[in-house]
């Protein structure tokens, strides 16, 4: 397989970080998963909006010719280079600090890899057994609603759910506030509308959870963003959780047993025709 690191394309084998790498070092930087099917760069303009907004929070400076149209041409050419056009594929984008200094650093320049691997379709499918991870709670912060490379929070939460052999775990914020599912923003259906955690969680600003609160004034569903204790759960319609790869329902949730309803199915539906996924 190929990649692209620093606008060249490379074999896997040939790079080679240094070990003074701050994204090694300081996790000094961030990442935008993106999800390539039927010859499309899904949802391009607001994965590159949201890395713009995360680079500038970093105070990471912009590599010459890094614009939204030369970066896609480059996701393409890789997806070529590695034989992928026809299926679909996962691209990830990580951007970090050059090396120099210790926490000071002394550069703001930046280094870009992107890779590309076989990836699967968007899928609805269902998760039957959720926990709620409380031992690492998210708090709001100027990266918060970044895919920064400190992912320690989702690394614990993972380990957590693998050691309760659950399908999927929700985090919480400082407050208790359900916040985000371990690789995928939160959603609940109940009254005929449609609920996900406020930003003020500290859960990451989802790129499908941007299209859901873009598409609902079209579809005339109600949508909002809300601070709530987990027990609201037990009282929806329907949870799942979402990304760019696929919708999850989530039928239990510490025990509780939440079946989607089949005005809660048509719901999400409406908005999966909608996004033409």
């Amino acid at each position: 397989m190929f990649l692209v690191y620093n606008s060249d394309i490379l074999p896997e084998s040939d790079f080679r970080p240094s070990v003074n790498d701050r994204a090694f070092q300081y996790g000094d930087g961030l990442f935008e998963t993106i999800r390539y099917s039927t010859n499309q760069v899904w949802f391009w303009p607001d994965h590159f909006s949201r890395l713009s907004a995360g680079l500038s929070a970093l105070q990471l400076n912009l590599p010459d010719g890094f614009t939204a149209e030369t970066v896609y041409q480059t996701l393409l050419q890789l997806i070529k280079a590695n034989g992928l056009t026809s299926q679909p594929s996962r691209v990830k984008i990580q951007v970090w600090r050059q090396s120099g200094g210790l926490y000071t650093p002394t550069t703001n320049n930046a280094n870009i890899l992107i890779t590309a691997q076989p990836g699967n379709p968007f899928l609805v499918t269902e998760k039957t057994h959720t926990g709620i991870y409380d031992s690492f709670r998210l708090s709001p912060s100027p990266i918060s609603t970044f895919k920064t490379l400190n992912s320690l929070p989702y690394v614990l939460a993972g380990l957590y759910k693998e050691q309760h052999k659950f399908d999927e775990v929700i985090l919480l914020d400082t407050n208790g506030n359900v916040a985000e599912c371990l690789a995928s923003n939160l959603f609940w259906y109940a009254q005929k509308t449609l609920y996900t955690p406020s930003l003020q969680t500290g859960c990451i600003s989802g790129i499908f959870r941007q299209q859901l609160l873009r598409a609902a004034p079209v579809l005339g569903i109600s949508f909002r963003e809300v601070l709530h204790k987990p027990d609201v759960l037990s009282q929806a319609d329907a949870v799942f959780c979402a990304n760019v790869m696929g919708i999850q329902w989530l039928n239990h949730v510490s025990n509780c047993a939440i079946f989607p309803s089949v005005e809660a199915k048509k719901a999400l539906g409406l908005f999966v025709n909608q996004l033409q996924v």
